[in-house]
């Protein structure tokens, strides 16, 4: 079998001939929450969801210890992958890591992707309006619930429950504390991605994205929560597919 394995991505990395979608996930999640995507793609896309250290199978690796580290190590790991042209996705915790990973390989003078695809995530220079990283247990279990940012059946396993806690505790804090210095905006296509009912980054504050685009900016917004991207049959899931199409 040919192809490319490394524990950065879920999954072989071998389609040749078509467009790589590196995918980035929330706080707290896994490569596998995108598992819904690969039936509904087109086959000129190859899913490459992106899997960082300290969950699913890579759970017992370290975390870094802030978001430029990780998304320097990320940038460095997925470099041999990101032939052009390609697609970075990320969604709340993991458009903010997309971001910051574009940046580091603007560093490396690597070529940008042809899209840089942003959902549900604040731009780096509002601060984050709560700390949910410091919130008790049950609280943050309550946020959890309430934004649907994981199953309920999930949620009365506690072992499981109290390991993810700590994942997404160390997300939301190093998304929390990012403070990128000035920069020029990125050369690439930026869309942005806003659910209409998305109580924690409304699409209002999405329009923050536009000053860190150096090429073409667009807004879309469609239907749905926090997490309603990951429903392949929602009107958010098509915006995706609809901003990810290659340009004219």
């Amino acid at each position: 079998m040919t192809g490319t394995l490394t524990p950065w991505v879920l999954g072989r990395v071998d389609r040749e001939g078509t467009e790589r979608w590196f995918c980035f996930p929330p706080a707290g999640g896994g490569a596998s929450v995108f598992n819904s995507w690969r039936s509904r793609l087109p086959e000129s896309v190859e899913l490459c969801p992106v899997q960082l250290p300290g969950r699913e199978n890579r759970i017992d690796e370290p975390m870094p210890d802030t978001l430029v580290e990780l998304a320097n190590q990320t940038a460095r790991a997925l470099l041999p992958l990101l032939r052009p042209p390609y697609v970075l996705f990320g969604h709340s915790f993991g458009g903010l890591l997309a971001y910051a990973v574009s940046r580091c390989l603007h560093e490396l003078r690597h070529p940008l992707p042809r899209t840089l695809l942003i959902s549900g995530a604040r731009p780096p220079q509002l601060p984050a309006k709560n700390a949910y990283h410091v919130l008790a247990d049950d609280e943050l279990v309550e946020f959890l619930r309430t934004t649907k940012g994981l199953p309920e059946p999930l949620l009365g396993h506690e072992s499981l429950v109290r390991r993810l806690l700590a994942v997404l505790r160390t997300d939301l804090r190093i998304a929390a504390d990012y403070q990128p210095g000035p920069a020029e905006p990125l050369l690439c296509d930026t869309e942005v991605l806003a659910a209409e009912d998305d109580p924690v980054v409304p699409p209002a504050v999405m329009e923050g994205w536009r000053g860190y685009a150096g090429g073409s900016f667009r807004i879309r917004r469609a239907p749905g929560d926090h997490h309603a991207i990951y429903d392949p049959d929602g009107a958010l899931f098509t915006a995706v597919m609809n901003a990810g199409r290659a340009h004219p």
